[in-house]
């Protein structure tokens, strides 16, 4: 089992995120056929996730495509590796997911993701992610639609429908057992969408869902559970991030954690300014009887706070940034579910530490460190 570090660089913002995919996307290969179904190998990646320990397992099966003989596996654990958020969730996945595979002692073949490719509301899921990254050819084969509509397939095994975003095909709804639930097929990378249904019918002579990711998915799990016994590497690992177990340890001491992100936000906005949309989120946390908005605010902030500035600073990103985790612990605390990400308010310590570090003034360090309650410890956490 290979064990992984967080790569140097990797986004640490939703904006970071999408620039990467914005970028990568124009990459992605959608006029090669792809090999053929039955021929060389085929290989299953999936992870597994323990948020609580902060741990995240990924595999990689490879199995003959003739036979579906597996003929290789490998592991790999590491730090979840970004936030919880809809749409960007190739990035808590991807640098163990290339660590399995590049364990692996033999040529991976067509890769197989549970998951989707370009059946995402960027057009870059998973699977076209991690095919651009590797140049392998990859599909993305879901267990349900995401946000996407269809026209249920006919009853009999084969049988397929457009998986559509408005007018536009993004995948197919395909029948991989009679008159069972279809799963939903998309292009990653370097396959056409024709083969691509073909490779998971082959990959399906018995179940829903291809011999790959049932694999994979027993593989992973197995890996988590070791992954997370007492003492093992990757907790010796955590153990040894100061900047996230401080930001950690900072939110779980706060009486009143909402209250407390309001004000660290209010001292951080005092030198950098305040929009409309951080304006609701110091309202926000100031009033206990208005956390049930915070997912209102959440979106708010995201969908119009990047317009209030023609060109917003760093500061200003990181200020917006800020309010974002606001609504998110405001929602988190008293509103209806789904929740956010649990670990949000452990960002609170070092995004904050950040906008104190690229301020000019030493005031507006100083206020921020007071509403914080003081700065991490030499070298736990990066104070300015």
């Amino acid at each position: 089992m290979t064990t992984v570090r967080i790569p140097a660089g990797w986004p640490a913002t939703e904006e970071e995120a999408r620039a990467v995919q914005d970028e990568l996307r124009e990459r992605v290969v959608l006029d090669e056929p792809g090999p053929p179904p039955g021929s060389g190998h085929v290989t299953g990646v999936d992870v597994a996730y323990d948020d609580e320990r902060d741990v995240v397992a990924a595999a990689a099966v490879v199995l003959d495509a003739a036979t579906l003989d597996v003929v290789a596996e490998s592991t790999a654990v590491g730090r979840i590796s970004f936030p919880y958020v809809p749409g960007l969730l190739a990035f808590r996945e991807i640098p163990t997911v290339l660590a399995a595979l590049d364990a692996l002692p033999c040529p991976p073949g067509l890769v197989v993701c549970d998951g989707y490719g370009l059946a995402h509301p960027r057009r870059f899921g998973l699977a076209s992610h991690l095919g651009v990254l590797t140049g392998l050819p990859t599909i993305g084969v879901a267990k349900n639609p995401f946000t996407f509509t269809y026209d249920a397939p006919d009853a009999a095994r084969g049988s397929a429908s457009p998986l559509l975003a408005g007018p536009e095909e993004v995948g197919r709804a395909l029948r991989t057992r009679e008159a069972v639930k279809p799963v939903f097929v998309s292009v990653g990378h370097r396959v056409s969408l024709a083969n691509a249904c073909a490779h998971t019918l082959a990959l399906t002579p018995d179940y829903r869902l291809p011999e790959t990711t049932r694999r994979a998915d027993a593989l992973c799990r197995q890996a988590l559970k070791e992954a997370t016994r007492a003492r093992s590497p990757l907790a010796e690992m955590a153990a040894a991030d100061p900047e996230r177990s401080w930001g950690r340890s900072l939110f779980e001491r706060q009486p009143v954690p909402v209250t407390w992100a309001g004000r660290v936000l209010a001292a951080a906005a005092e030198d950098v300014g305040r929009t409309p949309e951080i304006e609701a989120a110091l309202e926000l946390a100031g009033d206990r009887d208005r956390w049930s908005r915070g997912r209102d605010v959440f979106e708010l902030v995201r969908g119009r706070g990047h317009t209030a500035w023609e060109q917003p600073t760093e500061e200003q990103r990181l200020l917006l940034r800020l309010a974002e985790l606001v609504g998110k612990l405001a929602h988190n605390e008293s509103g209806p579910p789904p929740f956010f990400d649990h670990h949000a308010g452990w960002q609170i310590g070092p995004l904050a530490v950040r906008l104190a570090a690229v301020s000019q003034d030493p005031a507006a360090r100083d206020r921020i460190a007071h509403a914080l309650g003081g700065w991490p410890a030499d070298g736990s956490g990066g104070a300015p």
